[in-house]
């Protein structure tokens, strides 16, 4: 973790990335008002009453934020809390929110935590999940989604940032070790997620979606279940060691057409993949 690149955080234009820097890399108190105000300036009105993806992405973009769920109005996640009571659907959207509403504090909440107590019954025997619509359409046991499987580790992951171990975890890790982290079972020279440059798993993609995330984000969730020096990703630390310039920033290499987060220029340093990296490498340690 150099100066330089701290610094160069730190000066940032961004609150919510100088917030996260401050506290989860220098294990600073910081107060989190003004990355609030800047991200509730850049959410479209009324937000919370829209429906479907985007308003997850909405629920997405405070916990990247850093934020906690005392510093907002309750009434912003109660349709995320009814999804999670009575429409889990198993896929990479429902985990998407997931995760996020326990970034946010609620992992604690009985509605969640039943919803734990359930996972393990809906692991498929390669330690991955697939969305509920496609799964009951086969008459057969079917191999998972890795875009599902991405976020259910990351959920892992962020249950165990907040003290919970999640009975899916171990299979789940060993899903994403067996295949390098990042390439197919049946080709393991070919990534899972190949396509036109920048929009790979093994590229630098900011922010993540449900079709998409970027190696900075995969190798912060892996250190953080500690298995960053795992033999298994040291191919992904050389693909986000190769993304970085001289100085250790890590160069945006795709991004979404249209972001719920304010977008960062595709070629350049990028704040937020930079902050993931250095996390990544010190949840490493």
């Amino acid at each position: 973790m150099t100066d330089d690149v701290l610094a160069w955080l730190l000066n940032s234009a961004n609150p919510a990335v100088k917030y996260r820097v401050k506290t989860e890399l220098l294990d600073l108190d910081d107060d989190p008002a003004e990355a609030l105000r800047w991200i509730v300036q850049k959410l479209p009105a009324d937000w919370y009453k829209t429906k479907g993806l985007w308003y997850v992405y909405s629920v997405n973009a405070l916990a990247e934020c850093g934020l906690h769920r005392s510093d907002m109005p309750p009434e912003w996640f109660e349709p995320a809390m009814d999804r999670i009571r009575t429409g889990f659907d198993f896929g990479c959207e429902a985990f998407m929110l997931l995760q996020a509403m326990v970034a946010l504090g609620f992992g604690e909440d009985p509605g969640v935590q039943d919803l734990f107590a359930l996972l393990h019954l809906k692991q498929l025997p390669d330690g991955g999940f697939l969305c509920e619509r496609r799964r009951e359409k086969l008459k057969y046991v079917p191999k998972s989604c890795y875009k599902a499987d991405y976020y259910a580790l990351r959920l892992c992951s962020c249950c165990r940032k907040n003290g919970i171990t999640l009975e899916v975890e171990p299979g789940i890790v060993r899903y994403f070790l067996d295949r390098n982290l990042l390439f197919r079972r049946d080709h393991p020279e070919e990534l899972v997620l190949n396509g036109k440059e920048g929009w790979r798993n093994a590229d630098v993609f900011y922010p993540f979606e449900v079709m998409r995330v970027g190696i900075q984000n995969i190798m912060e969730t892996v250190s953080a279940l500690g298995y960053g020096n795992s033999p298994e990703a040291a191919i992904g630390w050389n693909y986000l060691e190769s993304a970085k310039d001289a100085v250790g920033r890590v160069i945006l290499s795709g991004t979404l057409t249209k972001s719920y987060l304010p977008k960062e220029k595709v070629g350049s340093p990028s704040a937020w993949a930079t902050f993931y990296a250095l996390l990544a490498e010190k949840e490493r340690q």
